[in-house]
């Protein structure tokens, strides 16, 4: 699995990849911190809920892997679904 550093977030300009509307749907709760999931092509993507604020809020995993950190839900991703219910 491959990690960034919590020192760099909200570089979006780095990952262009990323700019693109998305469906993301609530996560089953499975994974521990796992707030969304989509499918894009062939590749699973999730956004973790970290530390915050001793981390930035959330991360991006494509197939696993870190791919950036961010705090504010990004406008060409739409609305941000509802969060997991606690049970």
């Amino acid at each position: 699995m491959h990690t960034v550093s919590f020192n760099i977030s909200d570089n979006w300009d780095e990952h262009p990849e990323l700019h693109r509307q998305v469906e993301w749907r609530t996560a089953s709760g499975v994974e521990r911190c796992i707030m969304f999931e989509t499918v894009v092509g062939a590749h699973h993507w999730t956004v973790r809920l970290n530390d915050f604020p001793d981390e930035p809020c959330f991360s991006v995993l494509i197939d696993g892997s870190e791919i950036i950190h961010f705090d504010d839900w990004p406008k060409f991703w739409g609305t941000m679904p509802p969060l997991p219910k606690k049970d």
